[in-house]
């Protein structure tokens, strides 16, 4: 007489939703990696004025990329720069 779990097909299906929630969180990450910022996009995040973020770009603080005339700044360069213009905001 075998005694099977009543309970299996349940924890079966909730394995497959459980990877399929982990899948859809890993994709934003790969999207945020290609995205980029404007300055003025920038300086809503960053709560700064744009004039202080584009001099922060200038001064090489903040790394970003120039496509014609507008400079665009990575995800990732921004979530650097995160702390790193916090940081520089108070030190005189």
């Amino acid at each position: 007489m075998q005694t099977s779990n009543p309970f299996q097909t349940i924890l079966d299906e909730l394995g497959e939703v459980k990877e399929i929630l982990y899948s859809l969180k890993k994709e934003p990450e790969i999207e945020l990696k290609k995205k980029l910022y404007s300055i003025k996009e920038c300086s809503e995040i960053l709560k700064l004025d744009y004039q202080t973020v584009r001099s922060h770009i200038l001064k090489g603080n903040i790394k970003a990329e120039q496509i014609g005339r507008f400079y665009r700044i990575s995800h990732l360069d921004l979530m650097n720069a995160l702390n790193d213009v916090k940081s520089l905001k108070y030190k005189r």
